[in-house]
């Protein structure tokens, strides 16, 4: 058997190679070419902000991430990433760099019963596809509760626009079966206005990837349930073992037929030719028999013929008579349909009276709904917009004072909640997305850790060491309990005198000699306050992106320290070493990102 390939180009070309493995000969002829589709700038945004996105093929994911990384979107973390098949997943983690959840049965309905897509009521979900096609996963999950959206990618065109080149071309290389995946290709196919292609067509066999598939050809084109044959997927292996079980239950059929023909006994002839002979035979014996039996058939024939002249008589009475109650049912059928035309008439007058009158009362009920909404906007819009210009503001003093970018996205988000029951907000919107965008893709400032550093330092002012001398302690004065030893006589007069000298006078003998400390507690309490006050106006220059201000600071507290503090102790080192690593370190200047938010507001207002 020889098959078609119709796959588009690109495609086709795999499996012809996994046949050719198993001898099997196959023509490639696409029969449809897939054209990119631009999605738009909200519908991108739509889906960076889903909670789940679903992708209906391979195409779907490889124009949607091209697209996607042309205009410098990036899809949520906490997205999830759902697709109809294994080779769809496939195609989402290269180019996606991203896993996704396929069905086992590997269709839309496949993918509504997933256990993940059950309870999805207020989720935002986006359905990433080529135009047209089936609308089966969009009903099902708007019927859960979620607010779906749609992003088309790509669309499917016809190569020619008729079917007779192929065909032609397929009749002459003698085409046993036809591969065809989508409904799109098969009724490409089949779009001839000759009847022979049609005929031909219909005694093919058709590979299908899918059960819809097979009821089309059903239904549209009567291409019995023998004719089609569906693959248990729609990769090229799955496609390939089809076929293959295809022909070999073809070859199967064919065996058993030709064993059935041989099975005939090959004396059959004799046993015939012998019969023949014995009839011959017998003929001159039954002749008269013969004879008197057609006599007796004549005679029965004109019997028959004689009544059925009778019963022609009674069938020409009774026709009569049910051609005059036709004619009578004609003239009622006549009058009864000038009746219906009268009244359709008069319905159609009745229609227009009732449409005329509809639209005047409609006409007047919006006119009164636009006064009400035009008082009612008016008693609010002045607290509606002073929130919006409030919000809008806070924002900006988010990213540009604060620089806190995520505090900014939930302003921003916030004020777009605000604004979702209003009208002719598309251009805010657009703008208020874009800033948000922008917002996540800014990388977090680092001024965080060297304001935590520097705070880190001013806690360990309290427990530097200053630059004083302490009093030595004085020597421990010798025992003056007397020795109860004889020869120790002359011990105990030394102890004895120098008790009698101790209560007249003390003298108190040190290794070094006795120097008051340098600084007292208020000056040590000053110079303390000094050095953290440094600190502090480090922090405060840092934040505000006072390079100068910063260096000067950081200066004067290193000077501090060398100048007050004691050297050559470790915490004391470990400041001035981190003092110095600060001040050798280069901070970038960051500019500040401007918002577009406030200016798009504030033309909207206007």
């Amino acid at each position: 058997m020889k098959f078609a390939i119709t796959r588009p180009q690109g495609k086709g070309e795999a499996l012809a190679t996994e046949l050719a493995k198993s001898n099997i000969s196959a023509l490639c002829t696409p029969v449809l070419k897939l054209n990119s589709v631009q999605a738009t700038p909200q519908q991108l945004l739509d889906a960076c902000d889903a909670d789940i996105i679903i992708f209906i093929s391979q195409d779907a994911v490889q124009n949607f991430a091209q697209q996607l990384q042309a205009d410098g979107f990036s899809l949520a973390t906490t997205c999830q990433l759902f697709a109809v098949g294994t080779q769809t997943a496939e195609a989402v983690k290269q180019c996606l760099s991203r896993s996704a959840i396929a069905p086992t049965r590997q269709d839309s309905e496949g993918v509504v019963a997933l256990t993940e897509l059950q309870d999805i009521e207020a989720q935002r979900i986006v359905i990433v596809k080529g135009r047209g096609g089936r609308t089966h996963i969009a009903k099902t999950l708007k019927a859960r509760g979620a607010l779906l959206s749609t992003c088309n990618v790509y669309e499917r065109v016809t190569e020619h626009n008729t079917a007779e080149n192929w065909l032609d071309h397929w009749q002459a290389s003698k085409i046993d079966g036809i591969v065809v995946t989508s409904n799109a290709a098969v009724d490409a196919i089949f779009n001839s206005r000759q009847a022979a292609h049609q005929h031909w067509l219909q005694a093919r066999i058709f590979v299908v990837v899918s059960e819809r598939t097979a009821q089309h050809l059903k239904i549209q084109y009567k291409i019995t349930d023998t004719q089609i044959v569906v693959s248990a997927g729609a990769s090229n292996e799955a496609l390939a073992q089809t076929i293959c079980g295809l022909i070999s239950q073809q070859g199967s059929a064919m065996t058993e037929k030709q064993e059935s023909s041989a099975s005939i006994p090959s004396n059959e002839p004799q046993q015939m030719e012998k019969k023949s002979t014995k009839n011959t035979a017998k003929l001159s014996k039954t002749a008269v028999l013969a004879l008197l039996v057609a006599l007796t058939g004549v005679a029965g024939a004109g019997g028959v013929y004689v009544y059925n002249q009778q019963q022609a008589v009674k069938q020409d009475a009774q026709l009569t008579q049910l051609a005059a109650q036709n004619a009578q049912l004609a003239s009622q059928l006549t009058a009864t349909q000038k009746t219906l035309n009268d009244l359709q008439a008069q319905w159609q007058t009745q229609q227009q009276v009732m449409a005329a009158q509809l639209n005047k009362q409609q006409q007047k009920v919006e006119q009164s709904l636009q006064k009400t909404l035009s008082q009612a906007r008016q008693q609010v819009g002045g607290a509606v917009s002073s929130e919006l210009r409030a919000l809008a503001r806070y924002a900006e003093f988010k990213v540009a004072s604060e620089r806190d970018y995520l505090g900014a996205v939930i302003v921003l988000q916030r004020l777009e909640s605000a604004i979702a029951e209003e009208v002719a907000t598309d251009a805010l919107k657009l703008a208020i997305n874009q800033d948000i965008a922008m917002l996540r893709a800014l990388p977090k400032p680092s001024t965080e850790a060297i304001y935590m550093e520097l705070a880190g330092l001013i806690s360990q002012v309290d427990k530097l060491p200053l630059k004083t001398i302490d009093k030595p302690k004085a020597n421990a004065s010798e025992d003056a309990q007397l020795s109860k030893d004889i020869s120790d006589w002359q011990s105990n007069i030394i102890r004895s005198w120098n008790k009698i000298k101790a209560d007249f006078l003390t003298i108190r003998q040190h290794d070094k000699p006795v120097i008051d400390p340098l600084l007292d507690a208020q000056e040590q309490q000053l110079i303390r306050a000094q050095l953290r006050s440094y600190l502090q106006q480090a922090q405060t220059a840092f934040l505000d992106q006072q390079a100068s201000i910063f260096d000067q600071a950081l200066t004067g507290a290193k000077n501090t320290l060398a100048r007050y503090y004691r050297s050559g102790d470790a915490t004391s080192d470990m400041v001035l070493e981190r003092l110095q690593v600060l001040q050798r370190t280069e901070h970038s200047v960051t500019k500040v990102p401007q918002i577009s938010t406030p200016q798009a507001l504030k033309e909207w207002l206007q």
